[in-house]
């Protein structure tokens, strides 16, 4: 309602932790207005969070045939074939709604962690594969920010 009557540029929302407010967050952003947000949680446990996966794409599971199971069975052990194999997949479901996620650690007030390209992460996180954070840190007493690329 706020966004047909008002049409903001941006919106900002504070702890995501319903379906209708990820539903809400969605439409939102697919009528062109940027959003920032909240939500509890590291971009790993929001996956596993069924209310809450939706702001990064949503999951689901999908059937592989036989050669294409063996041909991911064998992409995920880097070309070892050891017999066995699964003939389901977990993939996104659709665009997330956060193009980049910040994290930020409870009682880490001076640290935080930058993901850029959520649909990449999030791809990577269901395929079982690391993906690339920045992590950003300041020493309180001093007027720098330090960061470093790492895996997660």
């Amino acid at each position: 309602e706020c966004v047909q009557n008002h049409t903001p540029h941006i919106m900002v929302i504070d702890e995501i932790g319903r379906p209708r407010e990820v539903e809400a967050a969605r439409t939102v952003k697919q009528r062109g207005v940027r959003i920032i947000a909240s939500a509890h949680g590291d971009l790993r446990k929001l996956l596993k969070n069924k209310e809450l996966r939706g702001l990064v794409g949503g999951v689901e599971s999908v059937t592989l045939g036989d050669a294409a199971a063996k041909e991911e069975a064998m992409r995920k052990s880097n070309g070892k074939a050891n017999g066995s194999f699964s003939k389901t997949k977990a993939q996104r479901m659709g665009e997330p709604t956060f193009d980049v996620i910040v994290e930020v650690r409870r009682g880490e007030k001076h640290e935080w962690r930058i993901t850029r390209d959520a649909k990449v992460a999030v791809d990577a996180i269901l395929d079982g594969q690391k993906y690339k954070a920045e992590l950003r840190s300041r020493d309180s007493r001093l007027p720098i920010v330090m960061y470093d690329l790492v895996e997660l």
